[in-house]
């Protein structure tokens, strides 16, 4: 980090500016040149842990609106969704459970309570993904279960943001926020990406099951590319 603080110094602010363009650092006009120094130096440490769930919160909402808004006849696009969101909540609930959660219940005081009852939450969510990750969008009730997953992860996700991220943004420092950030970017790159809710969601249990779990699900998708390969050649 000193090394590439050295060489930030030796730029001009709008060789800085550049940069700080071409990795997305918010209100980056404003800053001056040291600014952007201590900008472009945090984003490098990694993202901050909350800001990179509460995109990823941003992302999942955004893929209900889209299921929400096709018809209620049964299509591909659904499934597409459905499958998109399924990866999505998986690997958030990964790396939640492997990185943030632990962390926050060792390091800061009063929200033991508050993870479990999340962990709970998790549970729930996923016996449902595990059943549309069996489904087609023909079946019986497919939608209704959409719409039971979309209410219970949208009440979960409030929660979060109106109590559990508040006290850790409140009580951890911006500098350890982002090194939880950069562990949870290495652990989401590995996770897996279908539902298995009965493997332990706690570690150490949670940390032995997660690379198996992600060979698994290579597996799957490898053993279903080849049979859609076959429905289409037929």
């Amino acid at each position: 980090m000193a090394d590439k603080s050295r060489r930030y110094d030796k730029m001009s602010r709008d060789e800085l500016y550049e940069l700080a363009q071409q990795r997305e650092i918010e209100g980056r006009a404003e800053l001056s040149k040291e600014e952007l120094v201590t900008a472009l130096e945090q984003e490098e440490a990694g993202p901050d842990a909350v800001q990179l769930l509460l995109r990823q919160h941003d992302e999942i909402r955004r893929l209900f609106g889209e299921f929400d808004a096709r018809s209620n006849r049964p299509s591909k696009k659904k499934e597409e969704i459905v499958r998109e969101l399924i990866t999505i909540l998986v690997k958030h609930a990964e790396i939640e459970e492997q990185v943030f959660y632990p962390a926050v219940r060792e390091e800061l005081e009063g929200l033991d309570s508050e993870i479990d009852e999340d962990l709970e939450e998790h549970h729930a969510a996923e016996l449902l993904l595990w059943e549309l990750d069996h489904l087609s969008s023909d079946a019986e009730r497919y939608d209704a279960k959409v719409t039971v997953l979309k209410e219970n992860i949208s009440h979960h996700l409030e929660e979060e943001e109106s109590e559990l991220f508040p006290e850790v943004e409140k009580q951890m420092s911006e500098e350890r926020r982002r090194e939880l950030g950069a562990a949870m970017e290495t652990v989401w790159r590995v996770a897996p990406t279908r539902p298995h809710p009965l493997t332990p969601d706690t570690p150490p249990g949670n940390v032995v099951a997660g690379i198996p779990g992600t060979v698994i699900d290579l597996t799957v998708g490898a053993v279903r590319g080849v049979k859609r390969l076959v429905r289409r050649g037929s």
